[in-house]
């Protein structure tokens, strides 16, 4: 699935994220370079390595450097002696600088995904919707005047966008501000109603500028779940020590606990 138009951050800025400790910027490569034909002496690796962290194997043996190749950049040239026969495998082992794009193409669908589900998390946890676009919501009437919108900043409601079973509501109020819509008499009692409205702060540029807790809290929830992608425990009791909760990281929880709107 392609990143959302509505997630908070770009695939970019999660790839940056991920880097921050400085550990991680350099990452580890194994990989086959190529097979042998006998004539070709050149191979290319993936990425530039490192001076002096590099192994490259033929067939599973250790080559020498200057005796069997040279390197330059990321480009292996194998002596005369050195050249791999043909259908001998060329790999090599190596570390390079993570400045480089070091996510594979696989990584990148998988991140896409994980910023998509991340920015749902923070928005279905604060009831904001940050990146503005039209949104409908499905609500179940109760028999009050007063329905509450699940996502704010609301921007606008036009006057033809709500249905009642299917039918258009031609009166009713609103209070924006804090997300409210009133019925003239009553929601009617189990009635399906659609209401469709425009909510968020704005492109991502400018939502970036007015929520940047929220960002940072994405980028979190991101890491989070790109470093742990197995199932894990939701929350844990220990005597003594009291109940851990672990549905969302608790760095993100300090900073969308703020954001949150008091019509969760």
């Amino acid at each position: 699935m392609p990143i959302s138009s509505t997630a908070l951050v770009t695939l970019n800025q999660a790839k940056n994220y991920l880097r921050i400790d400085q550990a991680a910027s350099l990452v580890v490569s194994a990989e086959a370079v190529g097979t042998g034909d006998g004539t070709n002496v050149t191979f290319t690796l993936d990425h530039t390595p490192l001076e002096g962290t590099y192994k490259i194997f033929v067939d599973s043996t250790l080559k020498v450097e200057t005796t069997d190749y040279t390197i330059s950049g990321a480009t292996i040239t194998f002596t005369t002696e050195g050249k791999p026969a043909d259908g001998k495998v060329v790999t090599a082992a190596y570390r390079y600088s993570a400045s480089e794009d070091s996510y594979e193409s696989w990584d990148d669908e998988l991140l896409e995904n994980l910023i998509n589900a991340a920015t749902k998390k923070a928005e279905d946890y604060t009831g904001r919707a940050f990146v503005q676009r039209e949104i409908t919501e499905t609500h179940i009437g109760d028999g009050t005047k007063i329905m509450k919108l699940y996502k704010m900043p609301i921007v606008a409601i036009e006057a033809t966008a709500i249905k009642v079973d299917g039918v258009e509501l031609s009166s009713w109020s609103e209070r924006l501000s804090i997300g409210r819509l009133y019925h003239l008499t009553a929601w009617p009692e189990y009635a399906e109603i659609l209401v469709t409205f425009t909510a968020g702060y704005g492109n991502i540029a400018a939502t970036q500028a007015l929520v940047p807790d929220a960002v940072t809290g994405v980028l979190l929830i991101v890491a989070d779940l790109y470093e742990s992608r197995g199932d894990k425990v939701d929350s844990e009791s220990i005597n003594g020590l009291g109940s851990t909760s672990y549905k969302l990281p608790s760095r993100a929880l300090e900073l969308l606990n703020p954001l949150r709107t008091n019509i969760l």
